[in-house]
């Protein structure tokens, strides 16, 4: 039998990846490639009530209920795929966000930053690296669970666009996440 560390995202078919309202694109954490996420030492995946689900999917009614919360990991990528079509996107630029909450014991999140990585169907790539700690202490700061909408870069084109957050330069362990997955926004 043949073991992976590596866990395919399921099929966007399988309503995974949907259209929301004012034009947005949501993309679940499921339907994603994630390292790692086969493996319960490191990854596990909850179900999100309604209320739990990040803002941007429950203004458009989304009914993704899963996402994957990392316990811990040296070596965090997620990457996934989604096609622009020409009629859905026009000549708009479009943001992606991606929809993270920390849980109170988050750590690693401080030295190390974060690549959030586009690649358009021409092949150009536009990296963004980010320190997440900011991010974990506006957790700390409030007495909500909230999720943050961390952007991961902008984009004007069609078709297959691949995009990517990780975090592989550091072997300091890091956890305490929780992905919901991500938004394209118009913009």
């Amino acid at each position: 039998m043949s073991h992976t560390c590596h866990r395919a995202g399921d099929s966007p078919s399988g309503g995974l990846v949907k259209a929301g309202k004012k034009g947005r694109i949501h993309i679940s954490a499921k339907a994603m490639n994630i390292t790692w996420a086969n493996d319960a030492r490191f990854w596990k995946w909850i179900q999100l009530s309604k209320n739990d689900l990040p803002q941007a999917f429950s203004k458009d009614d989304m009914s993704f209920d899963v996402a994957a919360e990392l316990i811990q990991v040296n070596w965090l990528e997620a990457r996934g795929s989604v096609e622009l079509q020409p009629g859905l996107v026009g000549s708009r630029r479009w943001e992606i966000i991606y929809h993270i909450r920390f849980k109170v014991d988050a750590f690693g999140w401080s030295r190390a930053p974060v690549t959030f990585e586009l690649i358009t169907p021409d092949g150009h790539r536009q990296k963004k690296s980010v320190i997440l700690e900011p991010y974990r202490r506006r957790r700390s700061s409030s007495s909500s669970n909230e999720w943050q909408e961390i952007h991961g870069g902008e984009i004007r084109t069609t078709g297959k666009v691949e995009f990517a957050m990780s975090q592989v330069e550091s072997h300091g362990w890091k956890g305490g996440i929780i992905f919901g997955g991500v938004s394209f926004r118009p913009k």
